[in-house]
């Protein structure tokens, strides 16, 4: 894992990392094999809690400043649902706040995919979102992690409203744009002996209608569609999948099974 960090670094060198299905020990060795004393980590894991919470965030200091933390949790039912972790930062360039929402929802085995958690999921997540704006919280958020829903699945486009249109996203605050519909085809257009291709983020083998399931996600909120503050760029938004990692999610004696996906935003100075 360190490796495979280390290499994502240097082929990105990314201001923030989202982490998920870690804990401590993880964390303090990634960290002390990257080499970078300017990362710091807010560590969210706690595998003594029922349910287990398994995300934490390493961000460049250099670049954001750290301003607080809050865990989003909602019951439905019997159960405790770990709906997100908020992470609040502000660029030491801008001086802009923002906020990052981190998830691992349930899989599919835990829950299925017309499961009444994962709707609940989706609505609980919203009226946090909603609660968070009503506050005063910064416009700009990033909801992002590993869901085990795909962008199309009812607990994020419908009950989260997380939606491909972007011209609809813009206009009204409670949606938030979601660019990883565009991941949910093949990434090449034409098959060839030496296709190195993708059409997802988690690989299974074994799935009946598809192999591959687009779960890893980043959605935005309406403020980053403008032109000013900060600034969505889509071209360079998607799947990171170097053919090391490919291969590794492919291999069925490997047990890595989700490939990362990236962000960019640009920041843009008011003058």
């Amino acid at each position: 894992m360190v490796k495979l960090v280390r290499e994502l670094y240097e082929q990105t060198e990314f201001d923030v990392l989202a982490l998920g299905e870690v804990c401590t020990a993880d964390l303090s060795a990634i960290v002390a094999g990257m080499g970078a004393p300017h990362l710091s980590v807010h560590d969210a894991t706690d595998r003594e809690s029922k349910p287990m919470f398994d995300t934490a965030v390493i961000y460049d200091e250099r670049r954001l400043c750290f301003e607080g933390n809050r865990s989003i949790q909602d019951r439905f039912a019997r159960q405790t649902l770990k709906t997100g972790e908020v992470v609040a930062l502000r660029s030491t360039l801008t001086n802009q706040p923002f906020q990052l929402v981190v998830s691992h929802w349930p899989s599919r085995i835990t829950a299925q995919e017309l499961d009444s958690v994962r709707m609940e999921l989706g609505t609980s997540l919203r009226r946090s979102l909603q609660g968070m704006s009503e506050d005063g919280a910064s416009p700009y958020t990033i909801l992002m992690g590993d869901y085990n829903d795909d962008p199309f699945s009812r607990s994020l486009a419908h009950h989260l409203l997380a939606t491909r249109d972007r011209g609809l996203a813009r206009r009204r605050g409670e949606y938030f744009y979601n660019p990883f519909w565009k991941q949910i085809g093949e990434s090449h257009d034409d098959l060839h002996e030496d296709d190195n291709g993708i059409c997802g983020t988690h690989f299974y083998s074994r799935g009946r209608d598809s192999r591959w399931f687009t779960y890893d996600q980043m959605m935005f909120s309406s403020a980053f569609l403008s032109n000013q503050g900060m600034v969505l760029r889509e071209r360079e938004t998607g799947i990171l999948a170097p053919p090391e990692l490919r291969s590794k999610l492919l291999a069925t004696r490997e047990i890595f099974d989700h490939l990362p996906v990236l962000g960019t935003v640009e920041l843009r100075v008011q003058k």
